[in-house]
């Protein structure tokens, strides 16, 4: 049996095909935590386009910057809308479409996950304002975010596709970190390095105006959906695969509920086990 099991390139790739529609919702996505510090950093800064976007810190940072509340309901409703989508499209990578969570304690959990994030996110964004000019504090803040973005890589899909909390979905995923450390790390770093190369198409000519960069903004969503969309379905192979060869448990209650109607997916639904 063990023979015909398909290799993880095989796996991702009938996934990536039964799956490909997927990626406009992460085109969606992106263009969600796209516009949300944009229009925080527009309420808090109200200069000139490209003032927002170099110096916005995101709308959790940008609301306690400004004192504002306005931007404190701007960075509630993003991160609620955003949870509730994110949800419903980590179970779209591994079943059909979706686009709520499963019920309202997986959508807790990983709203728990979320603010933990934009609190990450926050924290380095002040980190590097404050190193300012010096460029071995921000690197080192730079990296002290990336290193725990690297940790909890795994955790919102396991909150969802396991039923796990968020203690139990980063504990979790630091085990997958460790499964899976060289093509774990490699696939952060890509991602990163993208992202970094697609910052660069807003030349200071592109960012004079809205309408100018617009554009530019489409194209980077679409780019960065894409790219995010190939990274997120490798993810959810390596956790099914886990799973599937008993390298990753899950003992306390979730276990029972990867059983039941609310799984995340199972032998029918899974592209990856069809011939």
């Amino acid at each position: 049996m063990n023979a015909t099991r398909p290799t993880l390139p095989q796996r991702v790739t009938a996934v990536l095909r039964a799956r490909q529609y997927v990626v406009f919702f992460a085109i969606g996505l992106f263009a969600l935590d796209l516009a949300a510090p944009i229009l925080s950093g527009w309420m808090r800064l109200g200069g000139p386009f490209s003032q927002i976007m170099y110096d916005s810190w995101g709308p959790l940072a940008d609301s306690i910057a400004a004192r504002s509340a306005l931007i404190g309901g701007v960075w509630l409703v993003s991160v609620l809308v955003v949870t509730w989508l994110r949800a419903g499209y980590i179970r779209s990578l591994a079943g059909p479409v979706h686009f709520r969570p499963a019920g309202g304690r997986q959508f807790a959990s990983l709203l728990v996950f979320q603010v933990f994030l934009e609190i990450v996110g926050a924290l380095g964004a002040w980190g590097i304002v404050l190193a300012g000019d010096r460029a071995l504090p921000a690197n080192l803040v730079a990296f002290g975010q990336l290193a725990v973005y690297f940790a909890v890589m795994y955790a919102d899909y396991l909150i969802v596709l396991a039923s796990v909390g968020p203690l139990r979905g980063v504990r979790l995923s630091l085990r997958m970190v460790r499964l899976h450390f060289l093509l774990s790390a490699a696939l952060l770093l890509v991602v990163t390095l993208i992202g970094q190369l697609s910052a660069g198409l807003f030349t200071t000519d592109v960012l004079s105006s809205l309408g100018r960069a617009l554009p530019m903004l489409l194209v980077q969503c679409v780019l960065m959906g894409a790219v995010v969309f190939v990274a997120d379905v490798v993810l959810v192979v390596l956790i099914q695969d886990a799973f599937e060869s008993g390298r990753l448990r899950i003992t306390t209650r979730a276990s029972a509920a990867t059983d039941s109607s609310e799984a995340a997916w199972d032998e029918e639904d899974s592209p990856s086990t069809r011939g």
